[in-house]
């Protein structure tokens, strides 16, 4: 039988970074995770969006991932998935995760559809709501100030919720090429009306704009709305893209952080998968910690298809540690969805733990 050699390193390592190599991690208390997709997959799962197999999936997938969690830290994830996921993931792993529920409908459905879907989260005891509206969104009529959204809104804090997260655009890298025509998808900036409708109509009630308020490619415009908005915060999700454009403005981003220390979260947005393996999550949660917390530099041990090297940059992206004051790191790691979140009691604080 003949072996056909691996066409390259895995997506998880290109590098052949040691991720057992912690020595420049420099926190030691808890953190939690405000931003990830832990599903119960099955091997049909299509790609995109995972998870929705409820009871008849695996728990295998969430079990790995949340195991490495633990492992650096982590004590709570809120996860993103279908209402049928809820239930079978909440007798598993207890405090360790909440529920955020993601609300969505076709573009030819009635607006009914949401609402049913609000519903079904609501009966789950979610603890936060999460609109995903980016450009490709918008082709689906998935707008973030949609009015069958802000109906979602004001149903939901009927309801008593009072944390709403929100994805309104994407990598400044995917407006130079997917995003390319103006015509159809306009400039980034003029994907923020609808999130600044949102923010002026609902401020009783607290917003987490996705993936550093998606610009991490302009910190001036993070600290705009930052100071406009004080019921807006930002988290730290979508690892691949906050390594290459966080470590490019370092400096500039370790002075907004510093100036809000309260209103960033941690986050990195892993979603579970079938036949992913334990060393992909490994790498994620490495990477996120050693960007926040050190002054580690070097490549990127993730391969990262978004990164286009300017005049001068190296052939990989490179990771620059922010090293953020301790008190600084324990608001964004911990204190800052304690605050948010002040009901839930994280797995091995107050209640007993889940051993994983």
């Amino acid at each position: 039988m003949t072996t056909l050699p691996q066409s390259g390193p895995p997506e998880y390592n290109v590098t052949g970074q040691s991720y057992d190599d912690r020595r420049h991690f420099r926190h030691d208390g808890p953190l939690i995770d405000v931003h990830a997709h832990v599903t119960m997959t099955h091997p049909s799962d299509p790609p995109g969006f995972p998870g929705g197999s409820g009871r008849a999936g695996s728990l295998a997938q969430a079990e790995t991932m949340l195991e490495v969690a633990r492992a650096f830290g982590i004590t709570r994830t809120y996860t993103m998935c279908p209402p049928q996921d809820i239930a079978p993931l909440r007798e598993r792993f207890g405090p360790a995760l909440g529920f955020n529920g993601p609300i969505a409908k076709a573009e030819d459905e009635p607006d009914d559809a949401a609402y049913r879907l609000l519903d079904r989260f609501l009966e789950q005891g979610v603890d936060l709501i999460k609109f995903w509206g980016p450009p490709r969104g918008c082709d689906e009529g998935l707008y973030v100030d949609a009015p069958w959204r802000r109906q979602v809104v004001q149903r939901a804090r009927a309801a008593g919720v009072r944390v709403f997260m929100v994805h309104v655009s994407d990598p400044d890298a995917w407006f130079a090429t997917a995003y390319a025509d103006p015509i159809h998808y306009g400039k980034k900036k003029e994907h923020y009306f609808g999130l600044h409708f949102l923010l002026n109509e609902f401020p009783d009630v607290a917003w987490i704009a996705a993936h550093m308020g998606s610009d991490p490619e302009d910190p001036d415009h993070l600290a705009e709305l930052l100071e406009r908005y004080p019921h807006l915060h930002l988290d730290t999700s979508a690892t691949k893209w906050q390594v290459r454009e966080v470590s490019r403005r370092r400096d500039a981003l370790r002075a907004l952080v510093c100036r809000y220390p309260t209103r960033v979260l941690f986050g990195v947005d892993l979603a579970t998968r079938p036949h992913l393996v334990r060393e992909h999550y490994v790498s994620r949660y490495w990477c996120q910690r050693t960007l926040w917390e050190s002054v580690w530099e070097g490549p990127s041990p993730v391969a990262d298809g978004d990164y286009a090297p300017t005049l001068g940059e190296p052939p990989l992206p490179h990771l620059r540690g922010l090293g953020l004051p301790p008190e600084v790191l324990r608001q964004v790691y911990h204190a800052n969805a304690r605050r948010l979140f002040p009901h839930q009691s994280p797995a091995g604080e107050g209640e007993p733990g889940l051993s994983l």
